[in-house]
């Protein structure tokens, strides 16, 4: 009665059953109750030896193991492969581990020894071991198990498994950061180059996914650099003094920069990172700024398949998902050193053309880089992983059975769990509030967008007739008497710079910066943030509310026509509401008196000529009362207008004004900066 037997008439006791057995639900309820008889034996054979008692077996003429079993693992590595050794030992007959597995796949708990003996599988070893036996390969006498599989192997450490030359997960290497990178690097942005160093180390692909404006491109920086300049290290620098400083050449020019030879690693080949067009350039203003000593390469262009025997002349190349796609047989036969995917949410779809020939490129290390690694859905995550870990979750269908369904279709926690602790080691994303105490109160990024090709070619035809128009007038009837058309034809060319069809209801392509913002708004709708647009062009503002509207996402609106005395109604369903998290507003309407504490991103449309203005906009969110770190995004569209008007208010501060405080907005402007403007 003390080890759990229930008395029953005369001499009969009977097993008190008090748990279900999922495993064997599907066999008859006889062959249940035996099972769990015979584990009661195994269980208590000691007490009942030292009782003297006597176990005979005679069951559905079946003999049946009792005794005492214990199961031991030894693992060596090979290159990325874990050979498990497992024995499981019945008193004195041994047998491989391996030989269980498809037992264990199948959940049949009766096992056949080498002596006719019938032992019964331990009903916990089902689910300790059954991810393990799925994702290993069956081998001569082991299982063996990929490394990018190690967290299954920590389910069986404690039989005695050790696993040697490979780290702990979840220990982080003090590696010194290159003393070349001009930035000081915060604790959570150390820890992430930590990671992705052990990573490397470990011959593991990640998944940096950190917030936006966290800076993953700058830890990936000190990764590249660490790879590919020799340099003395450091954990600890100055800040640098970024102006001035010679960077890369833009994509419109010839010939790609390099640096000194002096400090290169000449033993590695380049790495690739590839992007969205429109990053290109932000890249490169990147590492202009934090990673000068890098030599960059961008592979674009028409002519571009001829520089593909340059390519080890250089630390980094960077290119499109298009280029690769289109350019595949080609870069499929190269080795590259790092590839590195930014936006690598792009490759979510795994029958796209840009998948298949991300899949064939060849490397020693991978990662990518994703504020966004779950878009849609769980597939986007096998997708991403099936480029950084090909093989960790699976084949597509083995994916889909084992997880998608599932989790999505029918909400099984125990297997999101299961994903989530497989995926774990390789995912590394840390919020903004999470991070919140090392961040600055405000962070400005100016985000630059390329034009489509459509786009350029439109906006390069206005240009020229506008062009031409206004230096007729000037030259006819002077600076002054020319403000209006100047003004004007200034104007268009920066609503084009925005969308063309902000002027033109035929222009039927898209726009370099719309892809861009609506990339972005995406990007901060799912991380969950509240987010400020500004335009002091209310059309501009009224062609992405169009699209929220049709995609039916809650955004608040305001505008001049927004009456004085419902403002307060529109300011208050953004504070609000949880649910709505944009808000659009036009510079004139609310540039000023307005405490909008809650959005802690700011996405600044279009340049304004007065960057005093534009500081008004950006403190509705950055103001008293604001608990948030706040990140401004100011989206310039290159080779345009905007981005001379950006380069002109920082060659010339007293620029700041003139354009809106002064009414004459042209008084301080030369002919020869008029002449660059236009």
């Amino acid at each position: 009665k003390k080890l759990g037997l229930q008395k029953l008439d005369g001499p009969y006791f009977s097993l008190r059953l008090t748990q279900d057995n999922a495993y064997d639900a599907v066999l008859p309820d006889i062959q249940s109750q035996v099972h769990d008889s015979i584990d009661w034996v195994n269980q208590h054979q000691t007490q009942l030896d030292g009782s003297n008692i006597k176990v005979e077996k005679n069951v559905m003429d079946k003999n049946y193991f009792t005794g005492n079993y214990q199961l031991s693992f030894q693992t060596r590595q090979v290159n990325d492969w874990f050979d498990l050794y497992g024995v499981v030992r019945f008193d004195d007959v041994e047998v491989p581990f391996v030989r269980l597995v498809d037992n264990i796949l199948q959940g049949i708990r009766e096992f056949e020894l080498p002596d006719g003996r019938i032992a019964l599988i331990p009903t916990e070893w089902f689910s300790k071991y059954q991810d393990l036996v799925k994702f290993g390969q069956k081998g001569d006498g082991k299982l063996k198990v990929k490394k990018y599989h190690y967290p299954l192997l920590k389910e069986v450490k404690e039989d005695g498994l050790r696993v040697p030359g490979f780290q702990e997960m979840d220990v982080k290497t003090d590696v010194s950061i290159p003393g070349n990178l001009k930035a000081s690097l915060r604790s959570y942005q150390v820890e992430g180059f930590n990671w992705l160093m052990f990573l490397q180390e470990n011959n593991l692909g990640g998944c940096l996914a950190d917030d936006m404006g966290l800076g993953k491109t700058l830890q990936t920086l000190a990764l590249l650099l660490k790879a590919h300049r020799v340099t003395t290290d450091a954990h600890d620098h100055q800040p640098v003094n970024f102006t001035n400083q010679q960077g890369q050449l833009t994509l419109f020019d010839q010939l790609a920069e390099t640096r000194s030879p002096d400090s290169r690693n000449s033993d590695l080949p380049c790495s690739l990172i590839i992007m969205p067009l429109s990053l290109i350039h932000n890249w490169q203003q990147e590492i202009r700024k934090f990673a000068p000593e890098l030599s960059v390469m961008p592979y674009l262009g028409g002519q571009r398949a001829s520089r593909i025997p340059e390519f080890d002349h250089f630390d980094v190349v960077l290119t499109t998902y298009g280029t690769v796609r289109n350019d595949i047989e080609l870069l499929g036969k190269h080795q590259f050193y790092y590839i590195i995917l930014d936006e690598s949410q792009v490759i979510k779809n795994p029958r796209s053309k840009i998948f298949s020939a991300i899949r064939k490129l060849q490397s020693h290390h991978r990662f990518v880089l994703t504020g966004t690694p779950v878009e849609n859905s769980l597939t986007d995550l096998w997708s991403q992983f099936s480029f950084i870990n090909p093989g960790m979750l699976g084949s597509l269908k083995f994916f889909n059975n084992e997880f998608v369904l599932p989790i999505e279709k029918k909400s099984d926690d125990l297997v999101a769990q299961k994903l989530q602790k497989l995926i774990q080691p390789f995912i590394l994303r840390r919020t903004k509030g999470e991070v919140a105490k090392e961040l600055p109160p405000l962070s400005e990024k100016v985000h630059y967008c390329e034009m489509t090709p459509e786009q350029e070619s439109y906006y390069e035809s206005k240009k020229s007739e506008i062009r031409n128009t206004i230096l007729e007038n000037l030259d006819n009837k002077g600076v002054e008497k020319s403000k209006f058309i100047l003004l004007s034809g200034l104007t268009r060319l920066r609503l084009i710079a925005n969308h063309p069809c902000l002027i033109d209801n035929n222009y039927a392509f898209e726009s370099g910066k719309y892809t861009e913002v609506i990339r972005s708004v995406e990007n901060l709708l799912a991380e969950n943030h509240k987010v400020l647009i500004f335009s002091q062009f209310v059309k501009h503002l009224n062609l992405f509310g169009d699209v929220f509207a049709q995609q039916q996402i809650k955004h608040s609106m305001l505008t001049g026509k927004v009456h004085q005395k419902d403002r307060n109604a529109v300011i208050e369903s953004f504070q609000g509401d949880p649910q709505n998290q944009l808000f659009l507003i036009s510079l004139r309407a609310g540039g000023v008196g307005l405490n909008l504490t809650k959005a802690d991103y700011v996405l600044v449309l279009d340049p304004w000529w007065n960057p005093a203005v534009e500081n008004q906009a950006i403190n509705r969110a950055h103001r008293i009362g604001q608990e948030q770190n706040v990140f401004v995004y100011k989206y310039i569209t290159r080779n345009t207008v905007e981005e001379k008007i950006l380069k002109l208010q920082q060659r010339r501060e007293k620029l700041a004004g003139t354009f809106i405080n002064n009414n004459n907005p042209l008084k301080l402007l030369s002919f020869e900066e008029l002449q660059q403007l236009i």
